[in-house]
């Protein structure tokens, strides 16, 4: 008995100690907690007490280096603080490089500074001396140059055992980039500026309601020059694909258009691919290359869609247009859409957009029906589905217009029917240094194809249509043409 009365004394005592143990552990987790508990709170008032309160400045709390060595992290970078007179100014700057004086002076008026600035006062002061001296461009005298899809890759274009008779094409109609972007350094160096149909002419309505064709006060200082640029087909049409070219255009993710590029290898590629790009880094290095912000002018035809999309209804396996030779496009309605964005980011970039015709068409030749159907086609695929309705410029397929040098008048059924579906200006192809008309309601205007053909005519000397332009084109012609240049 006794031997039983001792075990258990001592099973109670083990027991006694483990709960002793127990609550040891406890209590010193329980501190353990409460420490890490006190220096984060410490922490973070440590860094809230480092957070300026002045208009958005950095947190630049200081922690110390483990080791006790008493180091401090250096402290964040401020960021500066933005100044809102300085922007204001650095954009009257840009305003005034494009040659909109009045744009720069009407928006350092706004500052509560500018009659007590000094700084603002002279810029302005200088914008207007400047303004004094500029001279208004004669409309009649403006030259159009054009392009077509520039060649990435000439070897691959133009290559004949690859592509037959189309390489011809490419070789006679196109442009490398290599010779565009040394056609733009001319243009530069040279003092032509970038300017838009619009700006040569535009339409006023009188109080009776009739429209008329105002000529533009285009002002530049001496010595510069306006030009217009347009290209056609900016559609990245099927049979190109895979030829060198880029085969469409998409909005970056800088909200601005540029090019999606596929090599030979398979590989993709998105950046300066073709003519929209290119000229979109030329201008903002060189901003007194456009006036007012002015680009280009993009054609569009309509068979194959628009900007490498095939937007047209005959690609729509659910419209009674359908073609079923052509591979139906599911995603019609999400094409549709991300061209249209397409199309506003451009707008937004500088450039003018224009109708091709829808089918590529030769409206000189073409019967009065045959070319309203087609014209018809193309205000409802491209203008009215894609355009918003509001294309007012048609650049004519093969430069065949409607008429001939005569000014035009409503009794051309062509020419009528064209300028009741909203068109007001029209551009043909006479390769002349400039030829211009403006009509009561109407610009007309002659383009210039600036191609592998035109300069191999110059080169060989068999033409003088480019000695305005360049002062050795056999300086800016690609090596890599097959010659002589066949049209």
């Amino acid at each position: 008995i006794e031997k039983k009365k001792k075990a258990a004394r001592l099973r109670a005592e083990r027991r006694r100690r483990e709960q002793r143990r127990k609550s040891i552990l406890a209590g010193a987790g329980i501190i353990l907690i409460l420490i890490i508990l006190i220096f984060a709170v410490r922490g973070i008032f440590g860094l809230l007490s480092g957070k300026k309160t002045e208009e958005g400045a950095d947190i630049t709390a200081q922690t110390e280096v483990s080791g006790g060595q008493g180091e401090s992290l250096p402290e964040a970078e401020t960021v500066p603080e933005t100044d809102p007179v300085t922007e204001t100014m650095e954009e009257a700057e840009r305003l005034a490089a494009m040659y909109d004086y009045d744009g720069a002076i009407e928006l350092l008026g706004t500052l509560p500074e500018a009659s007590s600035d000094p700084e603002i006062s002279a810029a302005i002061a200088g914008y207007e001396e400047t303004k004094a001296g500029l001279v208004r461009q004669d409309i009649s005298k403006i030259t159009h140059v054009f392009f077509h899809s520039l060649i990435v890759d000439p070897e691959n274009a133009f290559d004949k055992s690859r592509w037959g008779t189309q390489s011809d094409g490419y070789n006679s109609v196109m442009t490398t980039i290599s010779e565009f972007k040394k056609m733009l350094d001319e243009f530069y160096e040279d003092g032509f500026v970038l300017v838009g149909l619009h700006d040569m002419a535009h339409i006023e309505t009188t109080a009776d309601g009739t429209e008329i064709m105002v000529e533009g006060d285009i002002m530049l200082p001496e010595g510069k020059k306006a030009m217009v640029m347009s290209q056609d087909d900016v559609c990245y049409y099927e049979y190109m694909e895979g030829a060198g070219f880029a085969d469409r255009i998409i909005v970056g993710e800088d909200g601005k258009p540029t090019c999606h590029y596929v090599d030979e290898e398979g590989n993709e590629h998105v950046g300066e691919y073709d003519l929209v790009p290119i000229l979109d880094r030329f201008v903002e290095e060189h901003p007194d290359f456009s006036y007012k912000g002015a680009k280009a002018c993009l054609a569009f035809t309509g068979y194959n869609g628009i900007l490498g999309y095939r937007t047209d209804e005959t690609y729509d396996p659910n419209s009674d247009m359908y073609d079923d030779e052509k591979e139906p496009n599911y995603n019609i309605e999400e094409d549709r859409e991300t061209a249209r964005q397409v199309v506003a980011a451009l707008r937004e970039a500088g450039y003018e957009l224009a109708s091709h015709s829808w089918g590529h068409r030769d409206m000189g030749s073409r019967s009065l029906e045959d070319m309203k159907k087609d014209a018809d086609r193309w205000d409802k695929n491209v203008n009215q589905e894609l355009l918003g309705g509001t294309c007012d410029i048609i650049l004519y397929p093969f430069g065949a217009d409607v008429a001939d040098w005569h000014p035009y008048t409503h009794d051309n059924a062509k020419f009528d029917y064209l300028w009741d579906l909203g068109f007001r200006y029209f551009c043909g192809v006479d390769s002349n240094q400039y030829w211009v008309q403006v009509g009561k309601d109407y610009l007309r205007q002659g383009r210039r194809n600036l191609d592998g053909y035109m300069m191999w005519m110059d080169l060989s000397g068999q033409r003088d249509k480019l000695s305005d332009l360049f002062d050795d084109v056999g300086a800016i012609f690609d090596p890599a043409r097959p010659t002589p240049v066949e049209q």
